[in-house]
């Protein structure tokens, strides 16, 4: 009796086995599979977090910053049969509720990297067993925050105020100017380089102001200097006067012997307040522009800035030697000393014309961009300019900027080049002034403001999680 019950039960046991086995399956696959998607999406989030850290140090929302992603991506994802999707974005301050907040004291620009991949089911599944598919996606996303410190900077302009500053994106001169040769097919559509530089100075200070309004301790400030192939700045009664900031040879008729400079005199000089220029070439008498001391009343400061024009040619030592006078006298507004942060940005729409582009390049051999960083760190100077109101210079030493907080000063110089066509590695005097990793390049106003906020984030800032 009990040998025939076990040999039925032995049968429903090989049944119940044989109706399990589907199901025990899809038990398995979905293990399987599953298991597969969620160690994916940790690996995926992993490569977001490691892609949005590069993008943050970056500092800009572009292709390169999408193929680092891209990338990053490809390096953790070993096993997908393809990336979906990659999206890199970068919100700045005012687009975020919790950084324009009342109770937050830093201001921060937040970058976000979100990702999906496809990957092949192992276990795909069929009408009988349970199963991912043919395939399944996954998503990751990170983001990272670069914050102002609470302590704030000196930025110097260095702006280009030359005829080409007057033309659109695309190359285009307005109708009241004539096109440089070769002439560029189209016809000239505004914006112009100009107006949308004026429009991130103010996009600059908008975001800087950010900060100011949150201390009542030193604040941000700015200042800038022009160049076209002269410089312009007031004289003691008020006036505007055009200075050459070169030490140069005339002939008797007023125009140089040769073009003939002397760049030893010109850095012995470089700190030296110039009189008006002994000529003013064609057409830089009709460009309207002027320095502005370092001020935090940034509205005072853009409304001023609006009202320049543009025009004549481009040398860009001129902007660096003014650069460095207004340095190293370091007036303000609010008679305080200078901040210990500097940061100096060179802006321009094109190389150096003509034989001031070897002229800048003789120059920077000489000297003059070592002897500006050094006049605000303290270190040699080949100067022999003794007259500077913050800086003292002595037996060819700079002491150094004074600075607010007793702290010991730090510069940065960098250059950001843009318009169509221009290549910052032709203007080699700029480039070994500022360094390869200081130089960089923008293809519209966009990228300038990313560029100068990145600038001023690492300056001054820091990466964080």
């Amino acid at each position: 009796m009990i040998m025939k019950l076990k040999k039925q039960q032995s049968g429903h046991a090989a049944i119940l086995f044989v109706m399990c086995i589907p199901v025990l399956f899809g038990v398995f696959t979905l293990a399987s599979d599953g298991a597969r998607a969620l160690q994916s999406k940790a690996r995926l989030e992993d490569a977001a977090e490691a892609a949005v850290l590069a993008v943050s140090a970056y500092g800009e929302e572009d292709e390169v910053s999408t193929q680092t992603g891209k990338d990053y991506v490809a390096h953790y994802m070993h096993d997908m049969s393809n990336l979906v999707d990659i999206e890199v974005e970068k919100l700045e301050c005012s687009e975020l509720p919790e950084c324009t907040a009342d109770d937050n004291d830093r201001p921060f620009v937040e970058y976000q990297v979100s990702g999906r991949t496809k990957h092949k089911s192992w276990f795909p599944g069929n009408d009988v067993t349970v199963g991912f598919g043919e395939s399944f996606d996954v998503t990751g996303m990170s983001k990272a925050r670069k914050f102002q410190s609470s302590q704030p900077m000196d930025i110097t302009f260095i702006l280009d105020f030359s005829g080409s500053m007057n033309y659109d994106w695309e190359g285009h001169a307005p109708s009241y100017m004539e096109e440089e040769v070769p002439k560029v097919p189209g016809r000239y559509s505004p914006p112009s380089r100009l107006s949308d530089l004026k429009d991130v100075v103010q996009m600059v200070t908008d975001e800087l102001q950010v900060y100011n309004n949150s201390t009542t301790g030193p604040k941000h400030r700015v200042a800038m200097t022009g160049y076209n192939r002269r410089t312009v700045n007031e004289s003691s009664n008020g006036k505007f006067v055009i200075r050459d900031q070169r030490i140069t040879k005339y002939n008797s008729d007023g125009y140089d012997a040769g073009d003939k400079f002397y760049p030893k005199k010109t850095i012995n000089k470089q700190f030296m307040v110039k009189g008006a220029a002994a000529r003013v070439p064609n057409g830089d008498e009709k460009a309207e522009f002027t320095d502005i001391m370092y001020t935090s009343d940034f509205a005072s400061f853009n409304h001023k800035i609006k009202s320049f024009e543009a025009f004549g040619g481009t040398a860009s030592l001129q902007g660096i030697i003014r650069a460095s006078q207004i340095v190293s006298y370091h007036i303000t507004n609010d008679g305080e000393e200078a901040n210990p942060k500097q940061l100096i940005i060179i802006l321009s729409d094109g190389e150096d014309f003509n034989h001031y582009l070897g002229q800048t390049e003789t120059l920077v051999d000489y000297g003059m961009c070592d002897n500006l960083r050094n006049a605000i760190e303290g270190g040699p100077v080949s100067s022999e300019d003794n007259k500077a109101d913050k800086i003292v210079f002595s037996s060819g030493s700079s002491s150094g900027l004074p600075t607010n907080t007793g702290e010991d000063p730090s510069v940065r110089i960098a250059m950001i080049g843009f318009g169509d066509g221009y290549d910052i590695h032709a203007n080699t005097g700029l480039l070994n002034c500022v360094g390869e990793e200081n130089a960089f390049s923008a293809n519209n106003k966009d990228e300038i403001l990313n560029l100068i906020m990145s600038l001023v984030s690492e300056e001054v800032g820091h990466l964080a999680q």
